[in-house]
């Protein structure tokens, strides 16, 4: 005999995940999402000056990837300005819901330590980002079935000093 504190047959909690993720996939991902690319910051091969934290003329800062990643919802804010030590210019966010397991597929272990340094970046529409908060959505037992990704849109001048990011940064027309 089955006790609600002992559950037993076929209806477990990774069951249960695994259909809320197909699910996701179905009628979320597939028919209606949307494609970003996420570069995932590679701590080991980056060279960074120790004061200024900018790249250093070597090799610099780098990221593995892109990494296609299927998105199943983006909500672009535009001009809002969150307070940080980086500037106060007028930039886009993007708050981007995401399959857990589309994000475990690029970086295993990542929902368990998200990018606390915030560094990866991800680019929407030919447009770079960093994401600043990661938060798992979505609890099933002790697993996420959703990631949430709230990102700010960098301005060409954070990423001149970046190599991997060069084709997105806007160059003004010579007069």
């Amino acid at each position: 005999m089955s006790r609600a504190y002992t559950p037993g047959g076929r209806f477990t909690s990774d069951f249960e995940r695994v259909s809320v993720q197909d699910g996701i996939d179905a009628d979320l991902k597939n028919p209606v999402g949307t494609k970003a690319l996420w570069f995932v910051f590679n701590k080991t091969s980056t060279v960074v000056d120790p004061i200024y934290d900018t790249a250093a003329q070597t090799s610099g800062r780098i990221w593995r990837g892109p990494y296609p990643l299927p998105i199943i919802r983006a909500i672009i804010t535009q001009g809002k300005v969150p307070t940080s030590q980086r500037g106060f210019y007028n930039a886009d966010t993007l708050h981007l819901t995401i399959n857990s397991r589309d994000i475990e597929k690029i970086d295993a272990g990542v929902l368990g330590n998200p990018d606390l340094e915030n560094r990866g970046r991800i680019v929407w529409k030919n447009q770079v980002y960093r994401p600043f908060s990661v938060q798992q959505r979505g609890i099933i037992a002790e697993d996420y079935a959703l990631v949430v990704v709230d990102c700010i849109q960098l301005s060409s001048e954070e990423m001149v000093n970046d190599s991997q990011f060069l084709s997105y940064v806007d160059v003004p027309p010579r007069s």
